[in-house]
């Protein structure tokens, strides 16, 4: 047992010597064989070894529990730290089930107890037959490849030692060395898919295919893996063809801009996994457990239609427009919708922006852009965003604001954010086009006006 979980470790690159590792330590049996190897390997392996227990508020012997895995630690000198988690209120605040709200706290407090420690790793109890289930589990809700490779054995910090030792051996290794452990009653009830998947049907498989069946599941879903992570990387390179307005490597964005053509250039399979890999930029990889294929499908329909189409997804909307599709966290932009006054010599500035009304003479400084007007015709400047009504005189005619972005073709995105110099519905100036209301250019004898607009990074 020892030996396996160590040949494990450095298969996988688990740990090197001077890491500290943190054991997810809820006091069953896996962890608590777990633990056990740990200490026992931590010479050999020159790890530290520290253990976290989170308390969930939800069974009625959670506080046995918590004494039972504190007495434990404390036996064997082994660093302990406890948090309680507020499952029921997360759940209830955030919308989540009892299961995933539990998660989401249990991996809060295990990074708040690597950051107390100083270590490094976490390292989770699940085995062979937990993948196994997780595996079924994920096939039955339509997960993809990605889901019938299981449970990964490195994930970030979070390891997973005991990944290819069945549940069978663990038991066994735990009464030989007369280590007592706590069962969770829950585990007994099929009330969960993940406890029906553990309790009914899987004893029915390896009674049909043998006990060793969670051993053969899980050496497919190193295939898998191995086939996953190829095509991954093969999709994150092609996202980084299709998108023209973000580095991957720069952190999250709040817009996505993906070239349609390319996008649909690729075989479905690829496709489907740039809009995964997109939303993961954008929202993060664990939003990626709301894309149902649904969403995938929606998104891709709206690429293929008319521009000016979207759809609304979770934390997010997905837009056509023109030859570009828009993924865009739906958040409003706090300078969205502004209106000020132009009082002469009195800089506005908006966000990266600076505006100034000159009347006695032009700017001397060259750096600005600067358009003149003729103040005769000006009743009250503002610089502000765009109005239903608004309008600007060109060399053609007088037009429409809303004929104008669409005719230069403006993403609707932007049109709500784009500086505009106004009197009244007369939209004088579009500074970031450099287009100029013609009726309103300076004639002889006429009181002339400066505007300059300094854009700032």
């Amino acid at each position: 047992m020892i030996d396996a979980v160590c040949n494990t470790i450095r298969r996988y690159n688990m740990l090197v010597a001077g890491d500290g590792v943190l054991v997810g330590f809820s006091g069953g049996a896996d962890s608590v064989v777990l633990l056990d190897v740990l200490m026992a390997l931590r010479e050999e392996l020159g790890v530290a070894v520290y253990a976290a227990h989170i308390n969930h508020c939800l069974r009625a012997n959670a506080a046995y529990d918590e004494g039972f895995a504190r007495r434990f630690c404390e036996e064997r000198g082994i660093p302990f730290f406890v948090f309680m988690a507020d499952v029921r209120g997360l759940a209830a605040r955030e919308k989540l089930s009892i299961e995933e709200a539990g998660r989401k706290l249990r991996y809060l407090y295990l990074q708040r107890a690597l950051e107390e420690t100083g270590a490094n790793k976490i390292a989770m109890g699940h085995h062979a037959d937990d993948n196994a289930e997780t595996i079924l589990l994920n096939l039955f809700r339509g997960a993809g490849l990605r889901g019938l490779c299981g449970i990964p054995p490195v994930n970030g910090s979070v390891i997973r030692p005991l990944l290819e030792v069945s549940r069978k051996d663990i038991e066994a290794y735990a009464h030989k060395n007369g280590l007592v452990f706590i069962t969770d009653e829950t585990n007994l009830e099929s009330d969960y898919s993940r406890n029906y998947i553990r309790n009914t049907m899987f004893p029915l498989v390896q009674q049909h295919f043998g006990e060793n069946v969670a051993s053969i599941m899980a050496k497919n879903a190193l295939i898998m893996r191995m086939d996953e992570d190829y095509i991954a990387a093969a999709a994150k390179d092609a996202l980084s063809k299709c998108c023209n307005t973000i580095s991957l490597h720069e952190g999250p964005v709040s817009e996505i801009s993906l070239d349609i053509d390319t996008l649909l250039s690729y075989l479905p399979a690829m496709t489907n996994r740039i809009i995964r890999h997109a939303i993961s930029a954008l929202r993060g990889e664990a939003a990626l457990k709301n894309i149902e294929s649904t969403h995938i499908e929606s998104i891709l329909d709206i690429a293929s239609g008319q521009s000016g189409r979207e759809t609304h997804l979770p934390g997010f909307t997905a837009r056509r427009e023109y030859a570009m599709l828009i993924l865009q966290l739906s958040v409003k932009d706090p300078q969205a919708g502004y209106s000020h006054n132009l009082i002469p010599d009195t800089p506005i500035n908006i966000g990266p922006v600076s505006v100034t009304l000159h009347l006695q003479e032009p700017p001397k400084t060259q750096y600005y852009y600067t358009q003149a007007f003729n103040y005769d015709k000006v009743h009250a400047l503002e610089v502000r965003t765009r109005r239903q009504g608004d309008k600007i005189t060109l060399s053609g005619g007088t037009k429409k604001l809303q004929d104008y972005f669409t005719d230069t073709k403006i993403p609707k995105s932007q049109r709500d954010s784009i500086l505009l110099v106004a009197d009244g519905l007369n939209i004088l100036w579009i500074p970031q086009h450099n287009r100029v209301n013609a009726g309103y250019k300076p004639t002889c004898g006429s009181k002339t006006c400066w505007i300059t607009v300094s854009y700032t990074k």
